[in-house]
């Protein structure tokens, strides 16, 4: 599914970060897509989701800082895409499907390990 399900546009109205887990290139490394408005906090029944903003974010990390529960900053980050400004929830879901196949599973990032 290549389209936002009413809750999951509903939470990045509200602010909410959405991520889920992915593949990654090494057994050695953990990968992640994370997706937010650039200014949440809007009225569900108001806000336009064609002219609001919003970034993505896809990076590996690797396994020893999540294990170690380690802070991870941009430096440690591998393989990393940070693309901000994208203006509108269709070009949101045009650019995580370059990523995903099922955008359906992404959730509020506190339910998937990502560390940053």
């Amino acid at each position: 599914m290549l389209k936002f399900d009413t809750k999951q546009i509903n939470n990045l109205i509200a602010g909410n970060t959405l991520a889920l887990e992915i593949p990654s290139s090494s057994e050695e490394r953990r990968a992640f897509v994370v997706v937010s408005a650039v200014e949440g906090g809007g009225k569900l029944n108001t806000s336009d989701t064609s002219k609001m903003k919003y970034w993505l974010r896809k990076y590996e990390v690797s396994n020893e800082y999540l294990e170690n529960d380690w802070d991870v900053s941009d430096d440690e980050l591998i393989n990393s895409i940070h693309i901000i400004d994208i203006l509108g929830l269709e070009n949101l879901e045009k650019e995580l499907s370059k990523y995903l196949s099922d955008i359906s599973k992404m959730d509020v990032e506190w339910k998937c390990d990502n560390p940053i």
